[in-house]
């Protein structure tokens, strides 16, 4: 009894307190649309960064207008990316870009270019994860859900357009009930433009995709208190059989 007192004793030092994940939708434009429909969305608070200033190359603590920007590049428009033939943001791999907005915000939409499967997009709230999603959902769903699945692929700019064929190109909106003040871009070849975001919102815009949640991992004290359940089970076992 003394050893399951002081297994009790611990787990209950140990537990921490649950943060719930956010309520979140999202949806995608229909082909060919750039840029977000802040008036559609009731947005308020906004900004929109569209890189057509930003030096081309890497950056490294770059301060926009959303907030800034840990690592990532700016490149020249061409068949890959470029909203209106400017430049965009690109991510060669993971761990990618963080970035720290200015002040929080809940709702995040993009311009996603060329569109490569496993690009992963990461929403927090301070060093918590509150959502995060893989664009292999939006690659699925256009390929089957999409009324017109191939008016998504190749670059809908005239100067490209039609080019990378087979790959898709679409505005994603991501809608949160939580407020998130990083976000961290990751994965392959992320191809993106016209960053944008806004404080709140009063309605959704586009088609829901309806992503599958990405597997969260169980912090420490969870996996501690996972562990004490087994032990208290054991112990309770082994005064049984005595």
């Amino acid at each position: 009894m003394k050893i399951l007192n002081t297994l009790l004793a611990a787990l209950v030092i140990a537990t921490p307190v649950v943060t719930h994940a956010a309520s979140v939708t999202v949806t995608i434009e229909d082909a060919g649309v750039l840029n977000a429909d802040l008036a559609g969305i009731g947005a308020t608070g906004s900004a929109v960064e569209t890189f057509d200033s930003v030096a081309l190359g890497k950056l490294s603590g770059y301060t926009s207008v959303l907030g800034t920007y840990s690592a990532g590049q700016v490149n020249k428009a061409n068949v890959y990316g470029g909203a209106e033939e400017t430049p965009y943001f690109y991510v060669q791999n993971t761990p990618g870009s963080t970035l720290t907005l200015n002040t929080p915000a809940t709702y995040l939409g993009f311009w996603w270019s060329a569109g490569s499967g496993g690009n992963q997009v990461e929403l927090l709230s301070g060093s918590s994860s509150i959502f995060s999603f893989n664009t292999n959902d939006v690659v699925s769903f256009i390929k089957t859900n999409a009324e017109d699945p191939e008016s998504y692929y190749g670059n809908p700019n005239e100067g490209y357009l039609g080019k990378v064929s087979h790959e898709p190109f679409a505005f994603i909106n991501i809608f949160s009930d939580m407020s998130f003040d990083s976000i961290v871009f990751s994965g392959g070849n992320f191809e993106s433009d016209n960053h944008t975001i806004a404080e709140s919102y009063t309605g959704f815009k586009g088609t829901n995709i309806n992503p599958s949640p990405a597997p969260v991992p169980l912090p420490a004290p969870f996996a501690l208190l996972a562990g004490g359940v087994a032990a208290i089970a054991f112990v309770k076992r082994r005064s049984r059989i005595k």
